[in-house]
């Protein structure tokens, strides 16, 4: 039995190491906070889902937010394939976030889908900054 090489990263405010599916979801929050176009040398990194946000949720709104969300993440994180989406409130004010549910492949970045786990998280769609 060979060992599963788990990606490796740092989590961007206590630089304490992640590991596995953690780095992942860290991947995800990247992937979904970033718009298109604002990366030098990689514009066609990130999701196309923030001027969806701005609109009242329609069942056609949801249905195009999901999709700009999946197709983000199906195109730049090869470790996780999404199964399951859905829009919840996590905050009094109606800050709104995405709870998904998946497989996570280990080893996804180099092709091998042998090894899988199924996953959950909840990620919101606004990235808010504390004040120093």
């Amino acid at each position: 039995m060979r060992a599963l090489r788990y990606r490796r990263g740092f989590h961007p405010v206590t630089f304490q190491p992640l590991v596995g599916w953690p780095h992942v979801v860290q991947s995800l929050a990247i992937i979904w906070m970033t718009r298109l176009d604002t990366r030098v040398m990689r514009l066609d990194f990130g999701s196309d889902h923030f001027s969806l946000l701005a609109e009242d949720i329609t069942p056609d709104l949801a249905l195009r937010l999901y999709d700009a969300l999946i197709g983000a993440a199906h195109k730049h994180e090869p470790e996780y394939r999404i199964r399951t989406m859905q829009l919840v409130k996590v905050a009094r004010d109606g800050t709104l976030a995405v709870r998904h549910g998946g497989v996570y492949y280990p080893e996804g970045r180099f092709g091998i889908y042998d090894f899988e786990q199924d996953v959950t998280a909840t990620a919101p769609l606004h990235h808010y900054r504390e004040a120093a």
